[in-house]
């Protein structure tokens, strides 16, 4: 008998995204695409990607910038440009410069050296620039890179409030994330669904609700490691149940060997929720 079968459930994932390395960042590029990064951590290598929301097909795989330059990161996308950074030394997360790719073929664009990454939307990107006596930031084209202008400080307010209305920002009102079970309980009918799934389960439970759907994780004790007899290892499961009649309707395990409890393992965004597993894969479901 098999202990595990995700197939036998209602829900199907839309698709499934890996390539080489671990699964390091990913921000949404538009309405319609998901770029980010993956990383070979002993090999040193930095591999970038892209994908269609709507189906998972690969624009982007496996796709070595500079040769898999290590010390270069993802910043921010549109629907058309993936914006990168360079550390300024391997040991200092400081960031410099701002790099400019396509999105479907990784060709670069263009690169400037004068300022770092601020934050940008669909039609326009800001960088930043720290000066011995202030913050200077500044718009650039898009097209090329040049400086097309450099805000005063009393423009800066409403910059912000561009900034946090931008969709480059994961943590904004166009994404739910889960809620801690036991800091925010949920109605009885919902709580007795996580109670009857989660019997001894370890640390804590997160959730969200995304129309019918219940959607949570949580631990349970797999074993030891043993190579420290002291650590123990969580297998972290993640689970959908229809709230109407409290069924389960998808399960998956996104850790078998979990050495911590971590937070934030999947969100939703618009009619997707999407989860890691395993640190290679990102899983879109669609509700």
């Amino acid at each position: 008998m098999k202990i595990f079968d995700r197939n036998k459930y209602k829900l199907k994932p839309a698709w499934v995204f890996n390539q080489s390395g671990n699964m390091w960042k990913f921000i949404f590029g538009g309405k319609d695409f998901i770029a980010g990064e993956t990383r070979d951590l002993e090999k040193r290598l930095l591999y970038l990607f892209s994908v269609s929301i709507n189906d998972g097909k690969k624009l982007m795989s496996d796709f070595l910038f500079e040769d898999g330059n290590y010390w270069i990161s993802v910043e921010g996308a549109s629907s058309k440009i993936l914006y990168l950074n360079r550390f300024e030394k391997p040991e200092l997360p400081y960031h410099k410069n701002i790099i400019a790719l396509d999105l479907f073929s990784g060709n670069k664009l263009w690169e400037i050296e004068e300022y770092q990454y601020f934050f940008s939307n669909e039609e326009k990107l800001f960088g930043v620039k720290q000066k011995f006596d202030k913050t200077e930031i500044a718009e650039i084209d898009i097209s090329n890179g040049s400086i097309l202008k450099v805000f005063s400080e009393t423009e800066y307010p409403a910059l912000l409030e561009l900034k946090r209305n931008s969709d480059d920002d994961l943590y904004n009102e166009h994404s739910d994330y889960p809620v801690s079970f036991t800091k925010s309980t949920p109605e009885n009918h919902i709580t007795n669904i996580i109670n009857s799934e989660i019997y001894g389960a370890v640390g804590e439970t997160e959730y969200l609700i995304k129309g019918d759907y219940l959607i949570f994780n949580y631990y349970k004790e797999s074993g030891i490691d043993m190579k420290d007899i002291n650590r123990k290892f969580y297998t972290n499961t993640f689970c959908i149940f229809d709230i109407q009649n409290g069924k389960k309707v998808y399960s998956d395990i996104l850790n078998r060997q979990s050495g911590y409890n971590v937070p934030d393992n999947f969100f939703c965004r618009n009619e997707f929720v999407y989860y890691l597993r395993e640190k290679k894969d990102i899983v879109a479901l669609k509700l």
